[in-house]
């Protein structure tokens, strides 16, 4: 049975930030969903925590009929992992610059205990949204595109930061994908990660490279997909 690519967004993002990259991989036959995280909300006092982000992944990967290649950037690579941990159904978990933190940990605690300083804080202490967007995540990014995705980013819940990963035991095949210019997650961090992984590849972007460089991604998945429909 063919793979279905589920994508998970990171901190402050949508569904519409893998537009692009889903378009390639319809033209190609690959189905594809994509989550809406509810720790991001353009209510900062309705943006919710990892707990409810990864019942929203896991109910998303029991939506498809088949195997799931489950793709994830950023922040999203923590609710996608404990996700991935716990159903069976995901053949490979793909991780697009994306933290790939260990279990018992919080992305606070990866942080130092404190969010970057350039991020503001909503007025009800709940939510946090980066104040450099345009250099840090989406640097490289065509600038037309990268003016629409700053528009639409959310707050992000604190509590997506605060609470703790717990992944299960399962171990899922696991490619990494290496942003090499990526000035928000530094590509020494994610070259320690990908050294972990089953496979990794490098793309010369930054923090965004399904938006910079959506066919190299493009190509990645469907070998994913490739690999899932052999071990099917």
């Amino acid at each position: 049975m063919n793979p279905t690519v589920v994508l998970v967004h990171g901190a402050m993002h949508t569904p519409w930030i893998f537009d692009p990259l889903r378009e390639r991989l319809s033209a190609r036959g690959i189905a594809s969903r994509a989550v809406q995280l509810p720790s991001s909300n353009p209510d900062s006092a309705a943006a919710q925590g990892l707990t409810e982000d990864v019942a929203e992944v896991r109910a998303a990967i029991r939506a498809v009929d088949g195997p799931v290649v489950l793709a994830a950037h950023s922040y999203g690579g923590v609710p996608a992992t404990w996700a991935a941990a716990e159903e069976d159904r995901v053949a490979e978990l793909v991780h697009i610059a994306a933290f790939a933190l260990e279990p018992g940990t919080s992305m606070m605690e990866w942080m130092g205990g404190d969010f970057p300083p350039t991020w503001n804080r909503s007025p009800d202490g709940l939510a946090v949204k980066a104040g450099d967007a345009e250099q840090s995540i989406f640097s490289g990014v065509d600038p037309v595109l990268t003016a629409e995705a700053v528009k639409r980013l959310n707050w992000q819940g604190v509590r997506a930061f605060t609470e703790k990963l717990e992944a299960g035991p399962r171990q899922v095949t696991l490619t990494y994908i290496v942003a090499t210019e990526d000035p928000a997650l530094p590509p020494a961090v994610q070259e320690q990660w990908a050294a972990r992984a089953t496979h990794s590849v490098r793309i010369p972007s930054g923090h965004s490279p399904h938006l910079s460089h959506a066919g190299a991604v493009e190509i990645v998945l469907a070998e994913a997909c490739a690999r899932a429909r052999t071990a099917g």
